[in-house]
């Protein structure tokens, strides 16, 4: 179904031996105006008539027949409109973004509303003041609809508290619950499938409780992991690259320079001279006759040493407001007022702390 065809109400009638099945994603609101149907998915059968409201899912391939009686002439008439619920995510709060999935169970099986109900008598009052032109005027209207209805199914879900947790703790949850390897080879729309959005919108999670964007957190995870890489002095640099999901040395050598401040090669010589001189530290001191007064400060290049540990344990430098080429993969400068990085990003960091032994080709 094309984007085009959501939100547009049309008038259907059925006779005998007629049926009608939703046709293409999204939902499918159905309000019977005359005669009476039931409408059959799998084993279930949901008998529908005049004021009533109907939901289904077009993933649930189920059809919508006529009675045959006498009174109504086998036939059935009613209104209907299909709506993706993808498109309204920019609509929704975050606490409703959470519950979304188990809302969007109940409509799996086709959800009835009985015309004495008041989500019923709200849609077909809003039916009855659609305007006839398809225009905005007219999606806007049966939005009001659509809101009655989930509006209803949030604050029963709430109420339930069924698969209801805050937006933050959701999020922690489909981390926990995904392997680096998933994160870095999953595309971004796989990935929006495990958190339950769109990716637009888990773009904008991600820059709203972490500070960037999809793919700034996989090349984070992917320059983390050939720091631990380079820690293997037989290791060499393009293998590195490959490994780490780089296929050109070049871009690798950049975004590496650019998050570090040095370049692979520099960062592997700091980091194998600082261990160097940490293992001259005792035999150099022992000659030291401050030694005994706690006043040492080791002998050998203390500023060598001192450039070394800075290239290792220092944080990023912050990147420009605006970078060069490419640079919109690379995490953002933190701005006055923004949050204090979630704790999520610390377990990242325990790549780079966990030396990891691999094989160099020749």
């Amino acid at each position: 179904m094309l984007a085009q065809e959501y939100l547009i109400l049309r008038l259907i009638r059925l006779r005998v031996h007629e049926e009608w099945t939703h046709k293409g994603a999204g939902l499918a609101l159905i309000f019977p105006k005359g005669g009476a149907g039931s409408y059959i998915s799998g084993t279930v059968n949901h008998r529908i008539g005049p004021g009533d409201a109907l939901v289904v899912d077009g993933a649930a391939g189920g059809k919508l027949c006529p009675h045959d009686r006498a009174d109504d002439k086998g036939e059935i008439a009613f209104w209907t409109f299909s709506v993706c619920l993808e498109h309204l995510f920019p609509l929704f709060a975050g606490h409703e973004i959470s519950m979304l999935q188990s809302v969007s169970e109940l409509f799996k099986g086709a959800k009835v509303y009985p015309a004495q109900s008041a989500v019923a008598k709200e849609c077909h009052k809003v039916l009855s003041e659609v305007s006839p032109r398809f225009d905005l005027e007219h999606r806007s209207q049966l939005l009001r609809g659509v809101a009655a209805i989930l509006a209803e199914e949030f604050k029963s879900a709430q109420t339930q508290r069924i698969g209801f947790v805050r937006v933050e703790e959701h999020m922690i949850q489909v981390f926990e619950n995904l392997s680096s390897r998933e994160l870095l080879t999953s595309s971004v729309g796989e990935l929006a499938g495990k958190f339950g959005c769109s990716r637009r919108h888990l773009n904008r999670l991600f820059h709203q409780h972490f500070g960037f964007s999809v793919a700034a957190l996989r090349m984070e995870m992917r320059l983390l992991k050939a720091v631990s890489l380079l820690r293997e002095p037989d290791a060499k640099v393009i293998n590195i690259a490959e490994q780490c999901g780089f296929n050109h040395l070049g871009l690798f050598n950049t975004c590496f320079k650019r998050r570090f401040g040095n370049s692979p090669g520099q960062w592997r010589k700091l980091s194998l001279e600082a261990e160097s001189q940490r293992a001259s530290l005792p035999e150099a001191a022992s000659n030291c006759a401050l030694k005994v007064n706690g006043l040492c400060p080791w002998s050998g290049r203390p500023e060598l040493a001192n450039r070394a540990m800075a290239a290792i344990s220092e944080p990023a430098k912050p990147l420009r407001k605006r970078a060069p080429a490419r640079a919109s993969i690379h995490r953002h400068p933190p701005t006055k007022g923004t949050p204090e990085p979630s704790p999520l990003l610390a377990k990242l960091h325990e790549h780079a702390d966990k030396p990891r032994r691999v094989s160099s080709h020749p």
